[in-house]
C-alpha cells in the first residue's frame, strides 16, 4: 500500500518580501502622517499663543491709551493758569519708526516700530482734596477723611493708614496736577512724600495768596500724574540691572529672545524709571500707530475728523495734542521659531504681515495681527482746541 506525501504549507519567499514591502509601506505611511500631525499640533498651539499673548497685550494697550490724560490734561499749554510749568505736559507723544531698527530684518519683512507716550493717572483713579499749603507754597497738605483719600490709602478692614501706597502713589519724579478753585492748573514735580503728615513737597513753589492761589489753596484738588512709554526693545541690549525678564521660561538672553513690546514709567526728563519696566510682548513684529484728530479750523466749528499716520502725525501731534480723539493700534507679532516648511514672502505694501523671516534662518515664523481703534474719552471730553 503507497503512503500519499502531504504537500508542506507556508509562505513563499516571494510572498514573505510582498507582505514585509506593503508592512513596511504601512508602517511608514503612519508615521509620517503621525510625524505630520505632531508638527502640525505644535504649529498650531504656537500660533494659538502668539494668538492669546497678543490678545492680552493688545488689552493693556487699550487700558492705558483710554486713560491717557486722565485727571491731567490733554495739553498744559491751552490750561487756565498762572505759572507755565518747567515743562509742558501733554496726554499723548508720538515717535514714528523710532524703534524699527530694533526690529531683526525689518527693511526686507516690510515693518516698522513706533514709541508712543501717555500721561495721566495711571495709579489710582481718584484726585485729592488739599486741606492747605505751607507758608511757602511748596507743600502741600491731603485732607485724611475725604472719601477718595480713604479709598485709596485706608485698609477698609482695619482703617489702617497704609504709609507704603501714599508713598508709591506719590513717589518722587512723579508730577501732581493741581487744579484751584479759581480753576488755575500748576504742574509741580514731587520731590519728597511725608505719610505720617500725609504732605506732598514739589518744585518749584506755586506761592499763597494773591489771584493765583487763593489762601493757602484749600479745596484745591490733587492728582498724581506719570508718564507710561510703549516701546519695542531687546532684553539682551539692555544695560545691567535692567529688571526686564522674559515671559518664555526657555527663552535665551544671549540671542534668541527676539524683540519685545515694553512697558515702562518714566520721569518728566525722559528717564525711565527703575523698576517700572515690564515686557507685554515678546516676538514683536509690528508696531504701528495712526491717529483720527479733529482739524476744525477753528473752535466751536463742527468736527472735522482726519486720519494722519507718519510725519504728518508727528507734525499734528506735537502742535495739538488736544485734537486727538483716537489711536489706532496695529500690532503684529510672530511664532518663536521659524518653520522650515513654511515659505517666505514679501510683503505687499497695504496687506496685513503673515509671516516673518530673521536673516540667515531657512522658512519663515508664522504672523498675527491685531488692529484696534482706541478712544481717548479723557482727552475728548475736556472740550480743548
Amino acid at each position: 500500500m503507497k503512503t500519499r506525501r502531504r504537500t508542506a504549507e507556508g509562505f513563499s519567499l516571494v510572498e514573505l518580501m510582498v507582505a514585509l514591502t506593503a508592512g513596511a509601506i504601512v508602517i511608514g505611511s503612519i508615521y509620517y502622517l503621525g510625524g505630520a500631525s505632531a508638527r502640525h499640533f505644535h504649529e498650531q498651539q504656537r500660533i494659538s499663543q502668539t494668538q492669546m499673548s497678543l490678545r492680552m497685550a493688545m488689552e493693556a494697550l487699550r487700558r492705558d491709551v483710554a486713560r491717557a490724560g486722565f485727571l491731567g490734561t490733554p495739553n498744559s499749554a491751552v490750561d487756565q493758569r498762572c505759572m507755565t510749568p518747567a515743562r509742558e505736559v501733554v496726554a499723548v507723544a508720538f515717535q514714528n519708526d523710532a524703534d524699527t531698527a530694533t526690529i531683526p530684518n525689518a527693511t526686507e519683512n516690510g515693518v516698522s516700530a513706533d514709541r508712543l507716550t501717555l500721561t495721566g493717572n495711571f495709579v489710582t483713579s481718584d484726585s485729592y482734596l488739599a486741606n492747605g499749603l505751607n507758608a511757602g507754597g511748596s507743600t502741600i497738605y491731603l485732607q485724611r477723611t475725604w472719601q477718595s483719600f480713604q479709598r485709596s490709602f485706608v485698609n477698609s478692614e482695619t482703617a489702617a493708614f497704609d504709609d507704603a501706597i501714599f508713598t508709591d502713589v506719590f513717589s518722587v519724579g512723579r508730577m501732581l496736577h493741581i487744579q484751584t478753585l479759581q480753576g488755575n492748573n500748576f504742574f509741580v514735580t514731587v520731590s519728597t512724600v511725608n505719610p505720617t503728615a500725609a504732605s506732598v513737597t514739589f518744585t518749584p513753589p506755586i506761592g499763597v495768596g494773591g489771584p493765583c492761589v487763593v489762601g493757602l489753596a484749600d479745596g484745591s484738588t490733587v492728582a498724581p500724574i506719570s508718564r507710561v512709554e510703549y516701546r519695542v526693545m531687546r532684553l539682551q541690549d539692555e544695560t545691567a540691572g535692567s529688571t526686564l525678564a522674559s515671559l518664555d521660561p526657555g527663552a535665551s538672553a544671549t540671542g534668541a529672545l527676539g524683540t519685545q513690546l515694553v512697558r515702562r514709567e518714566l520721569d518728566f526728563d525722559g528717564n525711565p524709571i527703575a523698576g517700572t519696566e515690564r515686557v507685554v510682548l515678546e516676538y514683536v513684529a509690528d508696531f504701528n500707530l495712526e491717529f483720527i484728530v479733529d482739524n476744525a479750523a477753528a473752535p466751536g466749528l463742527p468736527p472735522a475728523l482726519q486720519r494722519l499716520n507718519g510725519a504728518a502725525a508727528v507734525a499734528f501731534v506735537a502742535a495739538t495734542p488736544q485734537r486727538v480723539r483716537s489711536i489706532i493700534v496695529s500690532l503684529s507679532a510672530r511664532t518663536a521659531q521659524h518653520d522650515p516648511r513654511f515659505p517666505w514672502a514679501a510683503r505687499v505694501a497695504g496687506q496685513p504681515l503673515t509671516r516673518f523671516r530673521a536673516a540667515n534662518v531657512p522658512g519663515a515664523a508664522r504672523v498675527r495681527t491685531m488692529t484696534t481703534e482706541i478712544l481717548l474719552p479723557n482727552v475728548a471730553y475736556a472740550g480743548l482746541r
